[in-house]
């Protein structure tokens, strides 16, 4: 009598690690989750984890990656740097909208990616394209990164003004709005706009 062949389990991998925390950290926040919950939903033991990902803030790490290499980048950049740094805007939100437990850590996480990295110049390249002094372009894109992250955070959520603590109730001339394109369009041709106003000042 042969034997029934056992099924062939899937190698774990840093990448299947990352994918099964993204999705836990989906489900039940960023703050639940430990070792532990991730190699049970993995069927793996725990140590084994470690083999593939140091501790858990490179686990972190490595999600973080993993979320920002679905920004698009296209090669070569259009050559319109507006164009380019729109279109980055864009990818940054639809990314915040499709990971809302995780985009806030990220945008607070003291430690970069490699995927951060190439975003930056990507960003430099669209600045350079669009007048900007070199001395004046490290800071541009790092308040840009900045500027457009966070944009996409908070208009993935709806724009609202918080309640003050000890009133719950909103404000009746807050009313709460949903997230919304045309939020984040208002939101990039404001930062456009401010970066036009920049160049423009240094040709006068």
């Amino acid at each position: 009598m042969t034997k029934k062949a056992r099924p062939r389990r899937e190698p774990l991998t840093a990448e299947r690690i990352y994918q099964a925390a993204l999705d836990l950290m989906q489900e039940t926040g960023v703050e639940d989750l430990s070792m532990r919950k991730l190699a049970s939903a993995l069927g793996v033991d725990a140590m084994s984890i470690y083999h593939h990902v140091e501790n858990k803030q490179a686990l972190l790490l490595g999600v973080f990656q993993t979320v920002l290499e679905e920004v698009p980048l296209p090669d070569p950049p259009p050559c319109d740097w507006k164009q380019a740094l729109r279109e980055l805007g864009k990818g940054f939100y639809v990314v915040a909208r499709r990971y809302p437990n995780l985009f806030p850590y990220m945008i607070s996480s003291p430690y970069g990616t490699p995927r951060e990295r190439e975003i930056y110049q990507y960003i430099r390249s669209a600045l350079q394209r669009a007048g900007i002094h070199e001395a004046d372009r490290l800071r541009a894109t790092s308040a840009l990164y900045t500027y457009g992250i966070g944009m996409a955070n908070v208009a993935s959520a709806g724009l609202r003004l918080k309640p003050l603590y000890g009133e719950p109730v909103p404000e009746p001339d807050a009313p709460e709005q949903e997230p919304s394109d045309a939020d984040v369009e208002f939101s990039i041709n404001l930062i456009l706009a401010g970066l036009e106003d920049h160049i423009q000042g240094h040709k006068r």
